[in-house]
């Protein structure tokens, strides 16, 4: 009986997986194919078992022959792994404080960082705009990048998981002459590796993935990032067929791809440390 539940937990799950990765999969298929084979194909067997003979480069090299899309997936690379890097830095200070120190107001700085976890960015994005514009930063790579710098969820992450983070590890850092952030940079950190890992990954992807902020703080078209320069990408109705936006989306996607089955045994490991799971 128990073998039977769970051969019917893994056919579920893998029914689960397929419905995700069956879109994976026609978009890098059709990416190598014209478009008269993808719409022939749409509702064959062959939309994922294609011909050999069907299969070509061509999408890609008159998709770059057309656009640089390379200098703006690097653009993105860019930007993404400042964010990370600084981000997790400030937010995970930010977090250990509000764990583990006592200082007035602590608890209604939480209290306001919760709140403000709930707000949705369409509602300050105007704000933002506004107060970046006055700073002369509009059109700038400091102007895109520091208004998603202290990001409020990972700070309740980083909170969560240090709450439980074992004092005596700490003291003993002091016993051995280390100061409060000495302490915190050469044990806290080291030992926390998967939240930041896994924290590392969620700010990365949402900053590959942005696209409202940057259309509004970038108008140059050599600082767009990807998602930006794919929307004037899929705009282009000369030039631009359905195998390429194929061939440009599975360019944008590949990296993310790859990072998560790099890292995915960190996200999961990260996640049940933390509590989100």
């Amino acid at each position: 009986m128990k073998i039977v539940k769970k051969t019917l937990f893994y056919i579920l799950a893998s029914l689960v997986a397929l419905q995700f990765l069956l879109p994976l999969i026609w978009m890098i298929l059709s990416s190598f194919k014209i478009d008269e084979v993808i719409y022939k194909d749409i509702d064959t067997i062959f939309a994922f078992v294609p011909k050999f003979s069907d299969l070509s480069f061509d999408s890609y090299v008159e998709l770059l022959g057309f656009y640089n899309i390379f200098k703006n997936v690097g653009n993105s690379l860019i930007y993404a792994s400042v964010t990370v890097v600084v981000g997790l830095t400030i937010n995970s200070l930010a977090g250990y404080a509000l764990a583990r120190f006592k200082f007035p107001f602590k608890d209604w700085i939480l209290i306001f960082i919760i709140a403000l976890m709930i707000v949705p960015i369409e509602a300050t994005i105007l704000p933002l705009f506004l107060v970046v514009n006055e700073m002369g930063l509009i059109n700038t790579i400091p102007g895109y990048l520091l208004p998603f710098i202290i990001n409020v969820m990972n700070i309740f992450l980083f909170r969560q998981h240090f709450l439980s983070f074992p004092g005596e590890l700490i003291e003993s850092g002091k016993i051995d002459g280390l100061s409060e952030v000495g302490c915190f940079f050469r044990i806290v950190m080291p030992s926390s590796l998967n939240m930041y890992i896994t924290v590392g990954i969620l700010t990365f992807l949402a900053s590959w993935n942005d696209f409202l902020w940057p259309v509004m703080a970038l108008s140059n078209a050599d600082l767009m990032p990807i998602q930006v320069a794919l929307n004037a990408v899929f705009a282009d109705k000369y030039n631009i067929f359905t195998s390429h936006m194929m061939a440009a989306l599975t360019i944008v996607t590949i990296p993310i791809v790859i990072l998560y089955i790099i890292f995915q045994k960190y996200i999961v490991e990260g996640s049940m440390q933390s509590g989100i799971k």
